[in-house]
């Protein structure tokens, strides 16, 4: 028989399972875009059976795919067991655009799919295959439920599904079969035995309280405190969702944070603080006087050689400077509020604690504070960036023209920006409630005009810098 087998979440992978509700689901996503040319049949239609059995394939190397969630009784605890009624069919879905199947259509239906919920009681995940897209293009569109993944774990989804070359090399699945899980006794004792453990293991975390301490202070002060209401916030949002994407040239992001300072992720956070004060002046709002726009920046706090499922993210918090309305003083503002961040604030090993410990004892600890952060409002917008890799990718000989990634939302926020770095391009995701943020395209449209602003400003001040256009060229 085989060994019976069950994994604990981390108290981060659990919180997104507690604060997940009706109006808020809690996956992460992307649509993704390929060139349908090598995946289309002779009668016009995508091989979707050829599909299905490469899907299978890459989920040998992925096996928290074919796992579901089992709670542990009395504490309330989930854990990771073998979905022993596993069916790919379930998780691999196929719909097609009516005509003219333009992106449009497509945004509307990504969001719809966005806008479901995932079924607890199988493995936590669903691949669209879309097809009818104009331009010879076919979308996948990913949904992952946040305990399993973050920003880099996705990455490493990706990994397993695409490939560097063309020529794909097909291979046979293998076998698979569920291993039974432990009976709910086991899985109480075990559970009681983890926590006695980790009661006894805190008496070693003196020093780490100590040395992060000041981080600790700082997290706790900025995530409870609540800030103002704004065209970007409701007190509850609607289950429905719309979805926008954009894409940039990234060589001209690299040129703007060459010529005016400041990283890509700068260059990111500055542009979008400069559509926030757009939008928010198209709507006579009173940008000059806003002193508090908070945003959330999630940071990988992901050990080398760590596991790449599940999560393990910090999510720093920082005030915009909404109401500086010169572009280069804003980009400086930013660059300033961004390094206090990364080397003062210690806010990353403060938030590290916390998690540590909770995984050490409950996750109620942690699921309290991030509940109570949402009563409060602790922040306004959430802007999340991952790394992704510079090279084209392929999916069965079909190219990816694009990526553009879905963060969740909270159920007082009503947008939520993704960027992915994919093949020389910067991919936006715009995921935003149907019913309280319906202008999500004007947003974008101002997202489009203040970068149009920084790269005349940075092609103004391109021969100042030493090497001069070369040097650019270069980067």
């Amino acid at each position: 028989m085989p060994e019976r087998f069950h994994e604990r979440l981390s108290a981060l992978d659990a919180i997104f399972l507690d604060v997940e509700n009706k109006a808020a689901p809690m996956h992460v996503g992307a649509a993704l875009l390929f060139d349908a040319k090598p995946l289309t049949l002779e009668h016009g239609g995508l091989d979707i059976e050829r599909l299905t059995r490469y899907t299978k394939v890459a989920l040998d190397s992925i096996p928290r795919y074919r796992q579901r969630v089992e709670w542990v009784p009395a504490f309330n605890h989930p854990v990771w067991v073998d979905d022993d009624r596993f069916n790919l069919n379930f998780h691999l879905r196929h719909t097609r655009l009516p005509l003219p199947g333009d992106e449009r259509a497509l945004k509307r239906l990504v969001g719809r799919l966005f806008s479901q919920h995932l079924d607890r009681s199988r493995p936590l995940w669903e691949f669209w295959v879309v097809e009818g897209i104009e331009d010879d293009t076919f979308a996948l569109v990913v949904k992952v439920h946040h305990c399993m993944v973050d920003g880099i774990a996705g990455v490493e989804l990706l990994q397993a599904l695409l490939q560097v070359m063309p020529d794909a090399t097909e291979r046979v699945p293998k076998e698979w079969q569920a291993r039974p899980a432990p009976s709910r006794m086991a899985l109480a004792r075990g559970e009681f035995k983890h926590r006695v453990d980790g009661l006894r293991q805190l008496s070693h975390y003196g020093s780490r309280v100590r040395e992060n301490l000041s981080g600790l202070r700082k997290l706790l002060q900025s995530g409870m405190k609540p800030t103002p209401r704004t065209l970007f916030t409701e007190r509850d949002i609607s289950p429905y969702r719309r979805f926008d994407w954009l894409s940039m040239d990234l060589r001209n992001v690299k040129a703007i944070k060459n010529s005016l300072g400041g990283t890509i992720n700068d260059v990111v956070v500055a542009t979008t603080t400069g559509a926030v004060r757009r939008f928010l002046r198209r709507r006579d709002q009173d940008v000059d006087s806003v002193e508090q726009f908070r945003t959330a920046l999630p940071v990988n706090i992901r050990k080398a050689g760590g596991q790449s499922v599940g999560n393990a993210v910090a999510m720093l918090l920082a005030d915009l400077p909404v109401s500086e309305p010169d572009p280069v003083e804003r980009l400086k503002k930013v660059i300033e509020i961004t390094n206090e961040l990364k080397k003062e604030s210690n806010q990353t090993g403060g938030a590290a604690l916390i998690e540590d410990i909770a995984d050490l004892t409950t996750k109620h600890l942690v699921s309290q504070l991030y509940k109570a952060a949402m009563e409060l409002r602790s922040y306004n917008l959430i802007i999340t960036n991952v790394p992704g890799p510079p090279i084209p990718l392929y999916l069965l000989g079909a190219q990816m023209k694009a990526i553009y990634p879905m963060v969740p939302l909270m159920r007082n926020q009503n947008l939520g920006i993704a960027l992915f770095s994919y093949n020389g391009g910067l991919h936006w995701g715009f995921n935003a409630d149907w019913e309280s943020f319906p202008d999500v395209h004007e947003f974008v449209e101002d997202l489009e005009a203040t970068f149009a602003e920084y790269e005349q400003l940075a092609s103004a001040r391109a021969p100042e810098v030493s090497g001069g256009k070369e040097a650019l060229a270069r980067s």
